[in-house]
């Protein structure tokens, strides 16, 4: 890990807003102010939170992917329009640890994320992580125990992805590196979903990754940081 921080580092920090008048509302208040309280020895700038005028969907709806895709590329967008060196994408509904940013920092890779456990499966240790398999590309290998997570750094030697709820990227991952084919965004298809396609693009592309279960964030409701102890049990 690199122990040293270049000050010429900055963080555009932007948030993904589904709905500001859903339930995700609740959430913002204990999601900036645990951004608010990272301890980072770069700058960290004032979050972007998406606009209400991208639209109200709900959760439920089968186009919520393309939703959400839009507003992770419209925060790619303004991260874009600055000068600033990483872009910390944090979910509406995920409370990060004061040590997140920092820690991302000190990989010095292009994509790091992260982990936090998912509301798609019953077991606490199904995080939003996994390893790319190969003969499925868009899936995820999720352990599902955590003794067999905590303290480690995946991705230096196997390919493996996090989610985007908690992930910094390097504005280089975002540029146009041949007139002839796009620059990286966020979207969806009919095999993988946002967040992995996303991790396998940047595979694919060669970029750097690591996904550092180190950072342990909640993920609201039913996983606030505060009851880490309590949920890990």
């Amino acid at each position: 890990m690199n122990l040293t921080l270049k000050n010429n580092l900055s963080i555009f920090v932007g948030i993904p807003c589904l709905s500001r008048h859903d339930k995700y509302k609740s959430y913002l208040p204990s999601v900036l102010s645990h951004l608010k309280n990272q301890k980072c020895s770069v700058e960290i700038r004032e979050p972007y939170i998406t606009p209400d005028h991208m639209g109200k969907f709900n959760v439920g709806q089968p186009d919520r992917l393309h939703a959400i895709a839009g507003r992770m590329n419209d925060i790619v967008e303004q991260f874009m329009k600055t000068k600033c060196s990483h872009v910390f994408i944090d979910d509406m509904d995920v409370e990060i640890p004061s040590d997140c940013i920092e820690t991302l920092l000190k990989h010095d890779v292009d994509v790091a994320s992260g982990v936090y456990p998912s509301h798609n499966f019953k077991s606490v240790g199904a995080m939003s992580f996994g390893r790319m398999m190969k003969d499925h590309p868009c899936g995820f290998y999720r352990p599902r125990d955590w003794d067999s997570m905590k303290d480690t750094v995946w991705g230096e030697e196997e390919t493996w992805s996090g989610g985007t709820g908690c992930v910094l990227i390097k504005r280089r991952v975002f540029e146009q590196h041949n007139p002839r084919i796009t620059a990286l965004r966020f979207n969806k298809d009919n095999d993988c979903s946002l967040d992995t396609l996303f991790w396998k693009r940047c595979h694919d592309m060669g970029f750097s990754t690591r996904v550092d279960a180190n950072i342990l964030s909640g993920h609201l409701p039913l996983y606030p940081l505060k009851k880490k102890k309590e949920w890990l049990k």
